[in-house]
């Protein structure tokens, strides 16, 4: 007669011969015969909590490629614009309004805005121009229609007057494609990510 194999408790790691030599058993005894079923079950349910989890962030990823799929050129014109206006902003913070001097205090989307030298309805084609714009109060910008001629001083002293020239004689038409303004969205998100992480570590080391 074969002699009873022996086999190794999942639970304790002690070897035991199992009674009627079950090849489903894996313990020593029915109190490591219960743990181990809780064990079965533990792991179990975290598999499963791990798969819902993937589910739901494939699920989340699909969603958002089906948005931006879904999306018109205008929202997408919307959403480069803001990021470069934030990164303009960011890029002049603490700098004085370029048209009339005052130094409000810096908050985002608050006094300080990112004003066009030459309006994005007169010319639309230097929207994300750098050179066009810079950080103007709220007051010049909105309420003294950008204060054009004050503007182009404060540029011409901070860039050059030949660098104002060719804006002023820059008349070419631009149409902005889809592709165009999600890379501008994307490099002046980036560009502005940039610009705070390095503020905020000089800020630290300060």
């Amino acid at each position: 007669m074969r002699k009873p194999s022996r086999r190794k408790c999942k639970v304790c790691g002690e070897y035991f011969v199992p009674k009627f030599h079950d090849i489903r058993i894996r313990w020593c005894c029915p109190e490591h015969g219960f743990e181990y079923s809780q064990q079965l079950l533990a792991k179990k349910k975290i598999e499963s909590e791990r798969k819902r989890k993937q589910e739901a962030q494939q699920e989340r990823r699909e969603l958002k490629v089906r948005k931006v799929a879904l999306k018109t050129k205008p929202q997408w014109k919307k959403e480069a614009q803001a990021a470069f206006n934030k990164y303009v902003r960011l890029r002049d913070a603490g700098l004085p309004c370029i048209s009339c001097g005052s130094t409000p205090e810096q908050k985002f989307g608050g006094t300080m805005d990112c004003g066009h030298y030459r309006s994005r309805g007169a010319a639309a084609h230097l929207s994300f121009n750098l050179h066009n714009t810079a950080g103007q109060c709220a007051r010049c910008n909105r309420h003294d229609s950008g204060a054009q001629k004050a503007f182009e001083q404060g540029l011409i002293e901070r860039i050059g007057a030949e660098k104002v020239e060719v804006l002023n004689n820059d008349n070419s038409t631009r149409k902005f494609d889809i592709p165009y303004l999600q890379r501008i969205k994307s490099i002046f998100t980036r560009k502005a990510r940039a610009l705070e992480k390095r503020r905020a570590s000089q800020q630290e080391a300060a």
